[in-house]
């Protein structure tokens, strides 16, 4: 089992980039934040975004870094095009899209934005991926979607290889009948009824995929657990901890030795 580490929220930026270093080292899979840009309580600051991941990738060296997730709404496809480009080249290939359909409503009234119908985003996500898939091929591309439409699009330069994708699909079943047919990662909550229902999936699209599980409340024996989980076919395991971040010493104990 690969074990990632998804750091809670908070504003601290020390102890971010601590714990990003520390991860780094002690041969953690990878490091993931959630990312939104909207705080429903002032006093509930944190860091995410862009330049976050950016400034990750210059202060560690193997680790992974992959959000948990994109809210796929809140970015025209150019942005997400060569956001994740730069961010694949300057980390040398360690970013990888985690992704979802968007489903953080507070965010979207708050700052105005429309929430399209469930399968509308189920739907707009697939073809963004599509279309990214393209563009990074380093071409200009036309596409005519129902979603997503470009003429002439182009973005460079473009990484030494796709980016890979992990589409967080919580537990929507929609999101992950959809997703198999397109991601290379799933990603669902700790939750062994949509782990199940995840893998079956996965099994039935006859497709290279791997399925990975997002962990905020931890379970009370989490070695145990993990064993279980990945007798089930999980692959990766995101770990959420808290600032400021100690317990991630104590965690590592569960990496494969």
């Amino acid at each position: 089992m690969r074990i990632g580490v998804n750091l809670g929220p908070t504003g601290n930026w020390s102890a971010i980039v601590a714990a990003a270093r520390a991860a780094d080292a002690q041969g953690f899979d990878a490091l993931s934040f959630l990312d939104h840009f909207h705080t429903d309580r002032l006093e509930w600051p944190y860091l995410s975004g862009w330049s976050l991941y950016g400034a990750l990738a210059v202060n560690t060296q193997r680790i992974k870094l992959v959000p948990m997730v994109i809210d796929r709404l809140n970015y025209l496809p150019g942005v997400l095009a060569k956001e994740t480009a730069v961010l694949s080249i300057v980390s040398s290939g360690r970013f990888e899209l985690g992704i979802g359909a968007g489903d953080f409503f507070q965010e979207a009234r708050a700052w105005g934005l429309p929430i399209p119908a469930a399968q509308t985003r189920i739907d707009g996500l697939k073809e963004t991926i599509q279309a990214l898939r393209l563009i990074w091929g380093g071409q200009h591309v036309t596409f005519s979607g129902e979603h997503i439409q470009l003429t002439n699009a182009a973005s460079t330069p473009v990484p030494a290889q796709p980016v890979r994708v992990v589409v967080g699909a919580g537990s929507s079943r929609r999101l992950i009948q959809s997703a198999v047919t397109y991601a290379d990662e799933i990603n669902v909550y700790a939750d062994d009824d949509i782990i199940r229902f995840a893998t079956e999936q996965i099994a039935s699209a006859r497709r290279p995929l791997t399925l990975s599980v997002y962990v905020w409340d931890w379970p009370e024996n989490i070695a145990a657990k993990l064993a279980t989980w990945e007798a089930m076919g999980v692959e990766r395991t995101f770990l959420t901890i808290w600032d400021p971040f100690t317990s991630l010493t104590d965690i590592a104990s569960l990496l494969p030795s």
